[in-house]
């Protein structure tokens, strides 16, 4: 009997910051690499790309007429059930532990998003999140 392997890209996670900071970087990195997942990192100069272009690693400088997004955002993909919540688990663990809060705006990548620029998925996650927070 032979075994099936089916090829799978390796789980991801790629983390936008508005201004280099380097302890929510090292906590996200720590939290990717407890999981095995690929971590990566990138900045309003690149606000503009596409989401899948960003996953691909050619996230590089590109104007754009979205709004350059404030506040973290943390991009998912490729993540099995188990392994999303093992990658939560061990991200809220890392900023628990220094006391800091989380990053609020966070997306799983899907088929529809990852044709928009992240200044779009961006602003959606925003207009999400403050739509949850009202509902508290």
């Amino acid at each position: 009997m032979k075994a099936r392997i089916k090829d799978q890209a390796a789980a991801g996670v790629w983390l936008y910051l508005p201004q280099a900071d380097t302890a929510v970087t090292e906590f996200v990195q720590t939290a990717a690499a407890r999981c095995d997942a690929v971590f990566g990192s990138f900045g309003p100069e690149s606000a503009g790309m596409r989401v899948a272009d960003i996953l691909s690693g050619n996230a590089q400088s590109v104007e754009t007429d979205g709004v350059i997004p404030a506040k973290p955002v943390l991009l998912m993909n490729g993540f099995n059930r188990a392994g999303l919540d093992r990658f939560l688990a061990a991200l809220r663990e890392e900023f628990q532990t220094a006391g800091l809060p989380g990053i609020a705006l966070k997306a799983i990548v899907t088929p529809t998003n990852r044709s928009w620029d992240f200044c779009r998925l961006a602003e959606e996650l925003q207009r999400e999140h403050d739509l949850m927070q009202r509902g508290r």
